[in-house]
């Protein structure tokens, strides 16, 4: 038995993009208020597990070096300008995001993502001795932290196309 919303007056690309801001919003403009919860509540719950296992270090920020500073690619400028260079995600994006692929399904996980990809740029900087704030995980544990988050992202986009396509439905189909 499927649960039919009397709230089929929002536009489906609403209801998208309410599910990508927070995980399971769009079931619940929909009127789907149980299915919101459980989705929403299990994306945002291993999202956060993959972060507890591996650390805030395991997303790997496009545009971004291990150190936290941007990551430049050269330019046409002279050789004297030696901290010259242009910014890798704008200059060349593709090649930026191809080198970091989790960066993709970690996004879709809406902007819990960007908030936590902020904390890990931080926390990837020098502190005062020199060393980076925070450590990054090893091995295997850094590799389910990152799958973790990955699935996470694609939970969800699983959500913002099924929220999407009920939003859609009429109620007499």
């Amino acid at each position: 038995m499927s649960e039919r919303s009397s709230a089929s007056s929002v536009p489906a690309p609403l209801v998208g993009l309410a599910s990508w801001l927070v995980p399971g919003l769009g079931y619940w403009l929909i009127g789907q208020r149980s299915r919101a919860l459980a989705a929403g509540l299990s994306i945002i719950i291993l999202f956060i597990a993959g972060l507890l296992i591996a650390g805030v270090r395991s997303l790997e920020v496009p545009g971004y070096g291990p150190h936290g500073r941007p990551v430049l690619v050269e330019n046409n400028r002279s050789s004297d300008e030696l901290d010259s260079g242009d910014w890798a995600l704008t200059s060349h994006p593709l090649d930026e995001i191809r080198a970091k692929p989790w960066s993709i399904p970690q996004i879709m996980a809406g902007p819990i993502d960007l908030l936590f990809s902020v904390w890990s740029v931080r926390a990837s900087q020098t502190g005062p001795t020199g060393a980076p704030i925070g450590v990054r995980s090893h091995s295997r544990t850094n590799e389910i932290g990152v799958l973790y988050t990955a699935v996470a992202g694609m939970l969800n986009l699983l959500v913002i196309i099924d929220s999407a396509y009920r939003a859609g439905q009429t109620e007499g189909q």
